[in-house]
């Protein structure tokens, strides 16, 4: 069993030479398993084509696929997005108490299952359109049937906190107050409760990322709702808010039902009880696995392979390393800096004496608004300190934590604008552009870009230049956790291939397990006062960002990734007490 999919976005009938048709084997045999639609688009009739995969290898946009799918999904198609469009197999039931988590590739399906179970899309069953009264019948005896008949009738009452915040300024302009006060009185008392009570004020346009997520949050828990869906609810926010959000849900869960699409794979084993995984061919087909508890999920989803479904969806497991590695001494230092300061009218940071070292990845982690961005306009020579010395300013490279994306040019010409020749480069496209896809998407205006694809993008930018330090802030935002390893990896044969310094500001603590070669600590209370501790190695600099926030984790006994202890539990108070707080 297979599926044609035809990305329209690639596809440039008029300026090819229709190799989809002309080599097909079927249409020589004059049998038409390819034609042409009036609007001038390729159409793959799946009930004619053999599968060959001729066309996919032919067409000079890779704007085709031709997919294998397990035969046992054969006739359990929920949606299909037009002819030769991307394909959902499969729903989840929802029978389920507490929070229950989706986890899969992007594009495959997950987006699609939040919209089908909020009601804002009709299930056509792979038909050309579908009806409410279709779905009904589809499902009539079960509990999504029941659950769907109350959407349908308005009887469930839903609520939704969107993926990307980030838009929430371009749709909405004005104050926070008078956003949340359209969902009634207690607009105030929810900011304060996340801990960002001084927005209410703010204008939305001046808010930071962190303060977009929150601002979401606090709508979508101001409605009143019998289901709530959270897409992406830990995007920018440091690691003591995801956690704060995460019991927010639980208890949620305790008297509504809860829904959350996340990747950060350690808050996901936190505040679950329930995954589900999805998984198949991105934008080309999504399959929905049944049910399981949330380590068994997560452990799955590394290794690749669901043994109970007899499905095996990725070509390699995704490892971490029980033991720390230490600060490679041989790395020659070429900046260091002495104890600094730098005072803005409500702000004060202070750092520790430290120093770079060529090839080496650093993670910058604390919480929001202690001074990261202040500590590394200062490496670049943007901001002089008040006190203490900087041996040399480098050049740098920065990646903003959000990236523009309003620019109605493809992919690769913006890329070119920024990098000349270096798009061009053998090695660039090998080591950077190629783990990125970058190419798969280089025909894509950069406007139209998803936000995992926009990230990917500005990722490639700013390791593109000539520099002696490259800034990533926030480079996991909206990336799936498959593709937060490759870029963990692909970021450290960077750095050592290049003998470059690399610093990454992120929150996702597999993210920083997998990346970094020390760390950099950053403590303090956010908006008024920071300092920062390191360049440390992992073991040291883990232990003393997670003392400071009161936190402790353990190893999976069979993956060795890291797992958020239960406050208070037995080992949670073990580890406190000697002093191991993340490598146990």
């Amino acid at each position: 069993m297979h599926v044609a999919v035809i990305d329209l976005d690639k596809c440039h009938f008029k300026n090819c030479k229709q190799e989809c048709q002309y080599y097909c084997p079927p249409v020589r045999n004059e049998i038409m398993a390819v034609d042409f639609m009036e609007s001038g688009y390729p159409q793959i009739h799946e009930d004619l084509c053999i599968g060959c995969g001729i066309c996919a290898h032919r067409c000079p946009y890779e704007a085709i696929k031709i997919i294998g799918v397990p035969e046992r999904q054969n006739g359990k198609e929920v949606h299909r997005y037009g002819i030769n469009g991307f394909v959902l197999y499969g729903l989840p039931s929802l029978e389920m108490k507490g929070v229950v988590g989706l986890l899969g590739q992007n594009g495959t399906g997950k987006t699609t299952i939040l919209n089908i179970l909020n009601g804002s899309l009709i299930p056509n069953f792979a038909q050309s359109e579908g009806s409410k009264q279709q779905v009904l019948e589809r499902y009539k005896g079960t509990y999504l049937g029941e659950y769907l008949d109350g959407v349908y009738s308005e009887r469930t009452r839903i609520s939704l906190k969107p993926q990307y915040v980030d838009s929430i300024s371009k749709h909405f302009s004005g104050r926070v107050r008078d956003l949340l006060n359209q969902y009634g009185g207690e607009a105030l008392k929810k900011l304060i409760e996340l801990g960002v009570g001084g927005i209410y004020d703010k204008d939305v346009k001046f808010l930071s990322g962190g303060e977009l997520q929150l601002l979401a949050i606090s709508a979508a828990l101001l409605k009143p709702a019998d289901l709530y869906f959270f897409d992406e609810p830990s995007s920018y926010l440091d690691i003591s808010q995801r956690l704060k959000i995460a019991g927010l849900l639980k208890k949620l869960s305790e008297s509504r039902k809860v829904i959350v699409v996340e990747h950060d794979l350690a808050i996901l084993d936190f505040m679950t009880d329930y995954v589900y995984l999805t998984y198949g061919e991105a934008r080309g087909y999504g399959i929905v696995s049944n049910a399981y508890a949330t380590r068994q999920a997560i452990n799955t989803y590394l290794e690749g392979f669901i043994k109970q479904e007899n499905m095996k969806f990725r070509d390699y497991q995704i490892k971490f390393s029980k033991k720390p590695p230490e600060i490679d001494k041989s790395l020659v230092p070429f900046i260091s800096w002495t104890s600094l300061s730098k005072g803005f009218e409500k702000f004060q940071l202070n750092t520790e004496q430290g120093e770079l070292r060529h090839g080496q990845v650093v993670g910058v982690i604390g919480p929001n608004s202690t001074g990261k961005s202040t500590f590394v306009r200062m490496m670049a020579g943007e901001l002089e300190p008040d006190s203490g010395t900087i041996s040399n300013t480098v050049r740098t490279s920065f990646k903003p934590q959000s990236p523009q994306s309003d620019f109605q040019i493809p992919v690769l010409e913006f890329l070119e604008k920024g990098l000349g020749d270096k798009v061009a480069d053998n090695q660039f496209r090998n080591d950077i552009m190629r783990p990125l896809n970058i190419e798969g998407i280089g025909d894509t205006l950069v406007s139209e870009l998803s936000g995992g694809d926009l990230q990917k993008v500005y990722i490639a930018k700013t390791l593109g230049k000539q520099s002696d330090v490259y800034i990533l802030d926030e480079p996991s935002a909206y990336l799936d956790a498959d593709q937060r390893m490759i870029v963990a990896r692909m970021i450290k044969r960077f750095a050592e291939n290049n003998k470059n310094a690399v610093m990454v500001v992120d929150h996702d603590i597999y993210f920083i397990d997998l990346i970094s070669t020390s760390l950099i600590v950053f403590v303090g209370e956010g908006g008024r006062n920071g300092q920062s501790y390191g360049p440390l190695n992992l073991k040291d600099g883990m232990n003393l960002f997670l003392k400071n926030l009161n936190i402790t984790f353990r190893r999976d006994e069979n993956t060795q990734r890291p797992r958020i202890n239960k406050p208070d539990s037995r080992l949670d108070t073990e580890q406190k007490k000697v002093g191991e707080y993340y490598y146990y």
